[in-house]
């Protein structure tokens, strides 16, 4: 099945659905102490249960416990992790007594291709016995479990059920949705994407603007209403809804599609994903373009022979094979590129490095989650970015040979990786805070964590913003990561360790309502301002081209004023000589030379953290640095408001988290 624009065009950045209440849904067993079991709001600190007591349902109103649907539902707690077991059996009585095992509510169950995978169909088989032990206690006399339709239902749980994620973009639990959602299809490029309400007042009303604008194919309408089909309608209101809305502009009659998977990773991986989920091979525009697109061939390509790398590959080979003299990269492209066992070799190169770079870097994380040691996070990772697995050999046909690889900035595991050293020193510069608070000493070390943070934040922003021109399905991302780096810089910028520079006769900044903080160079604030009040149509008005140009522009001045100050004293960072322009990469990203840029510039750390006053003034921490970043900080936050506006709305919680970031006074 599939859903398509109804009959008008729809532009980009408006609701084509109503608020869709679930058919079923199930917060995770990790939050079920935390958060509301109907409507997924968090719980009042009064109502929260310890962890060591038994597992329950619990609810923030007399309103959200009325949705509570059986005893049977509280004998799948003791059968962790129940959050799917409990989503299929919320969604029986949708499904009895006229349903197949192929549909169930519309909805296909997927459970010949599930129930063909040994370890699927084992955990399936298992869910369904617990769910009809779980129900025996409430069945009325003369009345049967069914067998294989409990494993259908689990099957459209598992087929069709999204992760709802809450206001901090945690995932909190699962909801299946009736076909007007679960009938949109998956596009690696999609024209859509989806946002949650969660709220215990979560009924809204349905303007002009959500009336369901989408249609099944094959299908017509009368004023948005379908004639051919009747959906079935939701848990009586209860439960988180979804709206979606539309990221591009969709013609009358074209496919709507939303994203199931993260669009910042290589086509491999996201296939593998959607194949171990879904069962199916996305076959989208993007997947099968040949030759892959410019996103594709950074993030896949590129992943794991790094720019230096296939320059000492192919002096490897050209060895090997006997030549007398090294060759340069264009005459090995044009005389040995074509051949199958250099191909061959490159590959097995490739997908080892891709091997053993994942499996480091999902080794220092979960070391870091588990252990909660940053600056050990911190540095593997940097010498990671910058050295490479030096101590990795890799056998190949004819012999061993040492070799480095390393990663493309861009590559998908580099932005991973951006991201968790922006968190990871951002939590080092909170450990600092505190022990100087408590110890009465001064934290030129802790700025300098929160400094670096907020870099490798906006890194992530500008990278993935470079991304975004060739591809404008990842807006969503873009949005986010330009706010994150927003609140980053903003955070630096109003950081109580330069109140202590104030006193060693530096100015304090002076932090005046959002209104004083208008840039004469663009209309950025008065975008987001009337983004806020007006929505699309404004947007359509305002041009999202135009905004976006104007902002360029005018951050670039203050990145030159910033940039600098922000990556002083990281070896990795400071090879970025401006994260906007990407000269940084060279003129071919087949030759990018790492090297070259790691050899600039050199910074003694040691004078960063020479607590003197005398290592702040040589550095250059003067009062005009603050107020640069505080002006960053402010027009990456409009920015990704701007941008958020498009993807969730003038009215989402997205945009109230970031009023509330830019201490905004509004009318």
């Amino acid at each position: 099945m599939e859903m398509r624009a109804g009959e008008e065009d729809i532009e980009i950045g408006e609701d084509i659905t109503p608020s869709v209440i679930p058919l079923s849904y199930a917060l995770h067993d990790s939050f079920l102490h935390s958060h509301c079991s109907s409507c997924f709001s968090r719980l009042p600190s009064t109502n929260f249960t310890q962890h060591h007591h038994a597992p329950t349902l619990l609810y923030c109103s007399s309103i959200c416990s009325s949705s509570h649907f059986s005893p049977a539902e509280l004998n799948l707690l003791h059968s962790p992790p129940s959050s799917d077991l409990r989503a299929a059996l919320r969604l029986l009585p949708h499904s009895l007594p006229s349903s197949s095992i192929n549909r169930i509510c519309g909805l296909l169950t997927n459970r010949e291709k599930l129930m063909a995978d040994e370890e699927i169909s084992a955990h399936v088989r298992y869910g369904a016995k617990a769910i009809a032990a779980a129900r025996r206690m409430e069945m009325v006399e003369n009345e049967k479990n069914d067998a294989v339709l409990l494993e259908a239902a689990l099957c459209v749980v598992l087929t069709n059920a999204v992760e709802v994620h809450d206001n901090e973009g945690r995932s909190i639990g699962i909801a299946v949705y009736g076909p007007n959602f679960s009938w949109i299809n998956h596009s690696c490029s999609p024209n859509a994407c989806y946002r949650f309400i969660i709220s215990p007042d979560n009924v809204m009303p349905f303007s002009e603007e959500s009336r369901l604008r989408i249609l099944p194919a094959g299908t017509k309408s009368d004023n948005g209403v379908h004639n051919n089909i009747e959906f079935p309608k939701g848990c009586s209101g209860s439960g988180p809804r979804v709206i979606v809305r539309s990221i591009k502009r969709i013609k009358r009659g074209e496919e709507v599609t939303v994203a199931y998977t993260d669009l910042l990773q290589p086509k491999e991986i996201r296939r593998s994903e959607l194949w171990g989920k879904y069962r199916f091979i996305c076959c989208c525009t993007r997947c099968i373009a040949s030759p892959p697109s410019h996103v594709d061939h950074v993030l896949q390509r590129l992943e794991s022979v790094k720019c230096v790398l296939v320059y000492e590959v192919f002096q490897f080979f050209c060895k090997q094979k006997g030549f007398f003299r090294p060759m340069n990269y264009e005459e090995i492209s044009a005389s040995n590129l074509a051949s199958s066992s250099l191909n061959s070799e490159l590959s097995f190169y490739r997908d080892e490095a891709t091997r053993k770079l994942t499996d480091y870097v999902d080794e220092v994380t979960d070391e870091y989650l588990a252990v909660g040691d940053p600056e050990s996070c911190c540095k593997k990772l940097e010498n990671m970015l910058i050295t490479g697995l030096l101590d990795e050999q890799l056998e190949v046909r004819e012999g061993k040979s040492q070799l480095n690889f390393r990663l493309h900035p861009l590559h998908h595991l580099a932005l991973n990786t951006y991201t968790i050293l922006a968190s990871a020193y951002k939590i080092r510069a909170s450990d600092l805070f505190c022990l100087h608070s408590e110890v009465g000493g001064l934290s030129w070390e802790a700025l300098s964590m929160s400094r670096i943070s907020a870099a490798y934040s906006l890194l992530l922003a500008t990278s993935t913003y470079h991304l975004f021109c060739f591809e404008s399905s990842l807006l969503v991302s873009v949005a986010n990561f330009w706010t994150s780096a927003g609140e980053s810089l903003l955070a630096l910028a109003k950081s109580s360790a330069w109140d202590s520079l104030g006193k060693c006769g530096f100015p304090v900044l002076n932090r005046s309502p959002l209104a004083m903080h208008k840039c004469s160079k663009c209309s950025l604030l008065e975008s987001f301002e009337v983004n806020l009040s007006f929505g699309q149509d404004q947007i359509r008005k305002a041009g999202f081209d135009s905004v976006s140009s104007s902002f360029l522009d005018c951050i670039g001045s203050l990145l030159q004023e910033v940039w600098g100050f922000l990556i002083q004293g990281d070896r990795y960072l400071k090879m970025f000589k401006d994260p906007t322009g990407f000269s940084w990469l060279g003129k071919s990203l087949d030759i990018w030379d790492f090297d070259a840029e790691l050899s600039h510039n050199d910074v003694d750390f040691n004078c960063w953290t020479n607590k003197s006053v005398s290592g702040i003034e040589a550095l250059g921490y003067t009062d005009q640095w603050r107020i640069n970043t505080f002006q960053l900080g402010v027009h990456c936050l409009l920015y990704g408001g701007f941008l958020a506006g498009i993807c969730y709305g003038p009215h989402s919680h997205w945009m109230s988290h970031i009023r509330g970031a830019l201490n905004y006074e509004g009318k």
